[in-house]
């Protein structure tokens, strides 16, 4: 899953401003279905300006894959109905267009054209029931893409379950109560309700004040596959700790149901995160990853990243991670991530 601007700003130190609100919150007015006519104090605007790009050794070669531009979000609550729109208006580039290169070094630099990209990144309206969210998106997060990635503590380069993100015709119910959070969604893969494939996610799991974990599923209608994902996060004092499990089972991409190298991919992602000033986090993580498929030998690759976060004012942040390669199928690789946002 790409980061979006609005991914990036929420990954990042400072608490983004302009984060939807998807807690449940009990309304101002008694009357369950009560709308008071539109007004503008309904509405909060808010956004973020970033710059940012990748560097590998592979390709040899500086690219943007979307980390460069202006993301513009919009709130609304009216008593227990809400919505949220956002979009991306981004800027592309990259100092090499190697369309003859091996898809597996850096695959989204190949046949990428520079020059400037807009994205429908969410957009949905919802119910709070008091117990959750309840809403449908004609773009939006699964339930899985909640809590995937919750043992994240570095920038850009953390591992999780691979397909989980943003899906079209999303019905989701999504809350939590006393501590326990939930959520399940119903979703389809594209934006052609005749070419996707129809999926159903969900998770539990427990907040606490010093640890969080969830456990998430998810299983697909046609294609053969399903995801099972165990994430988490501790906080002691200045030092944060996380981990991510997933199970992957068969070809999210297999519509035929009849995948016949029965893929599957085990792997976990630890990370640890320690706040040296208020103004500065540095991160590091490791991940590795097995695929077995029929008749084929298994793949076991790893990698380590480190990075560093720094807050430069209350609206201004930057962050770096780099990524080197441990254990590859092909050539080892380091990948280089950096990006400033400033959020209005």
């Amino acid at each position: 899953m790409k980061k979006t601007l609005l991914a990036l700003a929420i990954a990042s130190i400072s608490a983004s401003a302009f984060a939807v609100d998807t807690s449940s919150q009990n309304s101002k007015n008694d009357a369950m279905f009560a709308f008071d006519p539109m007004h503008k104090d309904q509405f909060s605007v808010s956004g973020s300006v970033g710059v940012g790009g990748y560097y590998d050794t592979g390709s040899k070669a500086f690219y943007d894959d979307w980390a460069t531009g202006l993301t513009l979000a919009v709130n609304y609550r009216n008593n227990r109905i809400v919505g949220y729109f956002e979009t991306d208006l981004m800027l592309n580039y990259a100092t090499k267009h190697d369309v003859a290169a091996n898809v597996n070094t850096a695959g989204w630099v190949n046949g990428i054209e520079s020059g400037p990209a807009t994205d429908v990144d969410k957009a949905w309206l919802g119910f709070d029931t008091g117990f959750g969210i309840a809403s449908f998106g004609w773009e939006n997060d699964t339930a899985l893409d909640t809590i995937d990635g919750a043992g994240d503590n570095t920038y850009e380069f953390g591992a999780n379950v691979g397909d989980a993100g943003d899906a079209f015709n999303v019905a989701k119910f999504e809350g939590s109560t006393s501590g326990f959070a939930y959520g399940v969604s119903y979703f389809e893969t594209k934006d052609s309700h005749k070419a996707s494939d129809k999926g159903l996610s969900g998770y539990v799991g427990l907040e606490q004040e010093m640890f969080n974990i969830y456990a998430g599923y998810e299983k697909r209608d046609d294609a053969d596959y399903d995801v099972m994902t165990v994430t988490g996060n501790t906080t002691l004092g200045a030092l944060t700790l996380g981990a991510n499990f997933w199970i992957e089972n068969g070809d999210s991409d297999d519509l035929s149901g009849n995948n016949a190298d029965n893929k599957k991919e085990t792997g976990y992602y630890v990370s640890a995160g320690y706040s040296v000033s208020e103004d500065l986090r540095l991160a590091m993580g490791y991940a590795a990853n097995t695929t077995e498929k029929n008749n084929y030998q298994d793949v076991d690759t790893s990698y380590v990243n480190i990075a560093a976060m720094y807050t430069m004012a209350k609206n201004i942040d930057m962050g770096i991670d780099i990524k080197q390669d441990l254990e590859m199928f092909d050539e080892e690789e380091t990948h280089v991530f950096a990006a400033a946002y400033y959020y209005f």
